[in-house]
């Protein structure tokens, strides 16, 4: 038996599988294929969504050997076949509403939704859109919808963006008005993103892992931010790098290394120890 077949590492990306700006870390790679050449299985568990994936990694079936858990767990996508296993949207409805009750709280936000093909944007003065609309790879569609129309679209999630202080105030807010209708959570300081309810990365990743093998397998997730909390919990073995913010670092048993630094290596080396 390979010392490894019995594991299995879902990690999240921006933050912890990615070093700052979402370049790929060297020491990563090599572990990576050091785990999976000795019988590990490895996977990624993110926010992002298959086209969003392909810019920092063209080919993600060269990272992992097993599908993968996007967008929050909107979607189960198997990059080996480059298709979803299962998809679920968000009432375009209530995304409509959400929006459009944050401006009427905060007029500095700025909104953009994902589809399957790309994102819609709404109010490009924010700077967050702006930027992130002017950084989108050939390959995705860029769609100008007015807010009312989004619903002509199967949206995975929605993400309300604006200064951090902004979504400061707001997040606890929709977090009251809206948590009976829709999932709310934090994936960055400056971002609430905006999910079907009960969806969550834990939710996918374990009903994947149950589907994926007929044995029990250890779970090692790592994760750094708010909606990597509920994986983290059901994790049997649970990491974060030191950039974790502190909900995070709070639940996490194993505080590694910063994402710059290679955190997954750091956690396989860890496992390596344990097992040998």
């Amino acid at each position: 038996m390979k010392k490894f077949e019995n594991i299995v590492i879902a990690t999240d990306l921006d933050g912890t599988y990615f070093g700052t700006k979402s370049y790929l870390v060297e020491r990563n790679l090599e572990r990576v294929k050091y785990f999976c050449e000795n019988g590990g299985h490895f996977t990624f568990s993110t926010g992002r969504l298959p086209l969003f994936i392909r810019k920092p990694i063209p080919n993600p079936r060269e990272h992992i050997n097993m599908p993968a858990v996007l967008g929050n767990g909107t979607c189960i996508y198997d990059f080996g076949e480059d298709r979803a296993i299962r998809e679920q949207f968000v009432d375009s409805n209530d995304v409509i509403e959400i929006v459009s009750f944050a401006r009427s709280i905060e007029n500095e936000i700025g909104s953009r939704a994902t589809y399957a093909r790309g994102f819609v944007g709404y109010n490009f003065d924010n700077p967050i859109v702006k930027r992130e609309y002017e950084r989108l790879p050939d390959f995705m569609e860029r769609s100008y919808l007015p807010l009312e129309r989004w619903g002509e679209l199967d949206l995975y999630k929605t993400n309300i963006v604006a200064s951090d202080e902004c979504i400061d105030r707001l997040y606890p807010m929709l977090k009251e008005k809206y948590s009976h209708k829709v999932g709310v959570t934090r994936s960055a300081s400056f971002m609430i993103e905006i999910i079907p309810i009960g969806v969550t990365k834990a939710a996918g990743l374990e009903r994947l892992v149950k589907e994926y093998f007929d044995r029990p397998m250890t779970l090692c997730c790592v994760g750094d931010y708010d909606n990597d909390l509920e994986m983290l919990r059901l994790a049997d073995v649970s990491a974060c790098p030191s950039n974790a913010n502190d909900n995070v670092k709070a639940i996490c048993k194993h505080h590694l290394c910063s994402n710059d630094e290679g955190v997954i290596g750091d956690l396989i080396d860890m496992l390596d120890r344990e097992i040998s």
